[in-house]
């Protein structure tokens, strides 16, 4: 007993010479590799599974919903399946190790931000009125509350698991063999042969009780999309931002010819990839990713300028391969953040009555009035029924309460509006199906439909389904509704709703049930389809401050910011020399500043923030590294 005790004190005075896992000190060869195997599968190999899970959801309680309760999903369900079984595991280790005492925790301020968000996550939860939704997440997403707790488990395994050179290969080296593989199937999307859609391919991913089905299996991309496994095109470059400044680290620092090669394909290829998936996301993580490297890196840069010469050559070759694609989105995101949208088209001839798309500021139904207001036009019209069934002759009124004639048109049932404020937008009609009566306003591409029930007047949107209609809050992006395809209309939504979600938020992956997908005029102004559902904010941030509230965004960013600070001032000092921790550490650090750059447009997603975290726990495991190296021998 003694000798050992002599044994373990002298290898601990040897100091940072010697890194010994303690995994690996403490629970042998095989724990050493369990773990291992655990951190990789979480980091690089979950992201991978796609299978058909059907289930069953209470969709038609609400008003917006189109299908019935039953759900089919590909790309999200079992992934979270398989975060929870990781983050299960997880915890039985941590228990192990800490009845065994063979646990040691290393300092961190890390901690604080993550007890801090896993408490709102969890109190969010308890207060939400949608728990089903909230546990796992909403459909085709499942990041509910237990996937983002699991997360945070999975952080803290990571960071004190990561302890040597040799522990960063259960990171890197499977990360390197699944972005290869996913890199495959991706360049089979983008050059139209897409591997799900054989008949292997589809097999592979569905029950064999499908199988004489399998036919019918068809996905919704078009033109060569690459979706990968990820379901949205936008996750694919979203998570590719993590992974290209990583290997283009490991490609400047590699002096192997072979291994250099390998390193070159992989970067191709991942560039291929987040050009051909048309997300201007990836662009802009990918633009951050420069900047701080230029910041950062500073001169050492000049030092590198061969392997970067080559790596600028293969991003060059890919972009020009690639022009079709990056370039019309380069130009629709750019055109779509400086562009003005004019409210209404110029006509040089005398309009017929209701063929001018309107601006719909809003409607409202309150009792049996109708209120809607047309470019700033007020107008009311009161519907009121007809002794002997139906409605009586309409009444249409101003701001002003003057009188609005209805002219009967040539026809039947339809109404010319006898004012020039109203008249080129829209025709108001009646119309029954036996059993309802129907007053109808006529625009440009859409009829609204109302129908009195007792004496209150209800829209009846397209799905046939009765709802009141009231103005919705809106802030920001007035004449930017198409920003950023269409963020610019979801932001200007969703930031009025932050006002709830202060303190706790609605539950965990809850945004869309909150969301008000009754803005239909809003929509219509937009020219969306009036009944696209909008079920994530493409926006990191907002869905987190929606979902599990704004302190808790504040809890994430302290993270991000925590790690990121810590890490510029490292790289920014460090001497690289071809040491492998930090090249691999310097990567991963330019891949968290592009990935937190793209989730200001880009959402969290199960698929992605796995990888996410487990970067982002290796990176601070890396940083704690390099601080101990700098310290002198005891």
């Amino acid at each position: 007993m003694g000798k050992k005790k002599k044994d373990q004190i002298t290898e601990k005075k040897k100091g940072p010479a010697k890194q010994v896992s303690p995994s690996l000190n403490l629970n042998g060869q095989a724990a050493s590799w369990a773990e291992g195997l655990l951190i990789a599968f979480f980091g690089a190999f979950i992201i991978m599974f796609v299978r058909m899970h059907t289930y069953e959801r209470p969709m038609d309680q609400f008003y917006w919903s189109s299908g019935g309760n039953q759900v089919a999903d590909f790309f999200s369900y079992y992934k979270m399946v398989f975060v929870l079984a990781a983050a299960g595991i997880t915890l039985m280790i941590l228990f192990l190790r800490l009845v065994s005492r063979t646990m040691e925790v290393k300092r961190s301020c890390a901690y604080i931000p993550m007890a801090v968000y896993s408490f709102f996550v969890l109190a969010s939860y308890i207060f939400s009125d949608y728990k089903e939704f909230s546990l796992l997440g909403y459909n085709d997403r499942f990041e509910g509350t237990l996937p983002l707790l699991a997360y945070m488990i999975l952080l803290f395994f990571i960071i004190n698991r990561i302890n040597t050179e040799q522990d960063l290969k259960w990171v890197i080296v499977p990360l390197g063999i699944s972005s290869f593989l996913l890199s495959l199937l991706g360049l089979s999307q983008g050059l139209d042969h897409d591997f799900f859609q054989t008949t292997f391919g589809k097999k592979l991913i569905t029950p064999s009780s499908f199988w004489p089905n399998v036919d019918s299996l068809s996905f919704t991309f078009q033109n060569k999309e690459i979706y990968q496994t990820v379901y949205n095109i936008n996750y694919v470059s979203f998570y590719l931002t993590l992974l290209i400044p990583l290997f283009g680290m490991l490609f400047i620092r590699e002096s192997r010819m072979n291994r250099k090669i390998l390193l070159g394909v992989l970067f191709a290829l991942n560039m291929y990839n987040l050009i051909g998936s048309q997300s201007s996301g990836g662009f802009l993580g990918m633009a951050v990713v420069v900047v701080v490297a230029l910041l950062a890196f500073n001169k050492r840069i000049l030092s590198w300028w061969k392997p970067l010469l080559v790596l600028i050559a293969i991003t060059l070759a890919v972009g020009g391969f690639t022009y079709d694609r990056w370039f019309s989105e380069l130009s629709s995101a750019f055109h779509s953040a400086t562009s003005t949208e004019a409210e209404q088209s110029a006509e040089e001839d005398i309009p017929l009555p209701g063929t001018i798309r309107p601006y719909i500021d809003y409607f409202k139904t309150e009792g049996n009035t109708l209120t809607g207001s047309f470019n700033g036009e007020v107008f009311t019209i009161a519907v009121t029924p007809a002794p002997e069934g139906g409605f009586a002759p309409f009444e249409m009124k101003d701001a002003e309460g003057q009188n609005i004639s209805l002219v009967p048109s040539e026809s039947f049932g339809i109404f010319n509006i006898d004012d020039i404020r109203f008249n080129k937008y829209a025709t108001v009609s009646y119309a029954s199906d036996g059993t309802l009566y129907y007053l109808i306003l006529n625009t440009p591409e859409k009829q609204w439909a109302f129908t009195l029930e007792g004496n209150k007047l209800l829209h009846i949107n397209d799905l046939g389904k009765k709802l009141s209609l009231h103005p919705v809050p809106a802030y920001g992006f007035e004449n930017h509704q198409g920003f950023g395809s269409g963020r610019g209309y979801i932001w200007s939504r969703t930031l009025p709703m932050l006002k709830e979600t202060i303190f706790l938020g609605h539950g965990a992956d809850t945004y869309c049930l909150y969301y008000p997908h009754d803005d239909y005029s809003g929509k219509y102004n937009a020219t969306w389809n009036v009944n696209m559902i909008v079920d994530k904010p493409h926006n990191l941030y907002l869905g987190a401050a929606i979902g599990t509230g704004i302190l808790s965004v504040l809890a994430l960013l302290s993270l991000f910011g925590i790690y990121l600070v810590q890490s510029f001032l490292l790289y920014f000092s460090a001497d690289f020399r071809k040491d492998y921790l930090t090249f691999v550490g310097a990567g991963i650090f330019l891949g968290i500043c592009g990935f937190v750059a793209s989730a200001m447009v880009d959402d969290s997603s199960i698929s992605v923030m796995p990888m996410f975290y487990t970067l982002l726990g290796t990176g601070i495991a890396i940083n704690h590294m390099l601080k101990n190296k700098k310290k002198p021998a005891a």
